[in-house]
């Protein structure tokens, strides 16, 4: 494949992914939870007296090396509220986890390598050379959070992480 070609699939990838939930949410109450997912990308801004200032934009268009910021929000549709509210997102192909860059208030969060063992980051471990080691936030393919609180209806919970274009 050329070179430039991959680096076009890759962002073409990225905004394709933008465009849709590739989270999902599990609840006690199943069809409570309303996901949607965001991409933006800091973008400096100068106003009239050139006072410099970064805003977030949609991720419209991203390059190789570009670090996108994704928020996860679980809005509750339902009349009760909603227990156990746990979202699963995928890191984005082409894209790589920035380390602690995961947040969320009011949940746990854990890592996987493969999408069905999750874990803190020091419980995630990997096989190299025959010895195991404690994988790199590199290397984290899944991101989940649990909310420790019931999601009052009407109610927003959020999830944040970033990830840098391959």
């Amino acid at each position: 494949m050329i070179k430039g070609t991959q680096k076009l699939l890759a962002a073409a990838a990225l905004v394709a992914c933008s465009l849709s939930s590739q989270a999902f949410a599990q609840g006690a109450q199943q069809g409570c939870i309303l996901l949607k997912s965001t991409a933006e990308i800091a973008k400096e801004v100068v106003d009239a007296k050139g006072v410099k200032t970064v805003t977030m934009v949609p991720a419209d268009k991203v390059v190789p090396g570009v670090e996108v910021t994704w928020t996860i929000t679980a809005n509750n549709i339902c009349k009760q509220p909603s227990d156990k509210v746990t979202i699963n997102n995928a890191v984005p192909a082409h894209m790589t986890y920035v380390a602690s860059s995961a947040f969320g208030p009011g949940s746990d969060i854990t890592y996987s390598l493969d999408g069905a063992k999750f874990g803190t980051a020091d419980q995630l471990t990997v096989q190299e050379n025959g010895t195991s080691r404690v994988a790199m936030a590199a290397e984290y393919k899944h991101i989940r959070w649990v909310f420790k609180d019931s999601l009052p209806q009407g109610s927003t919970a959020v999830a944040r992480f970033r990830a840098v274009l391959n």
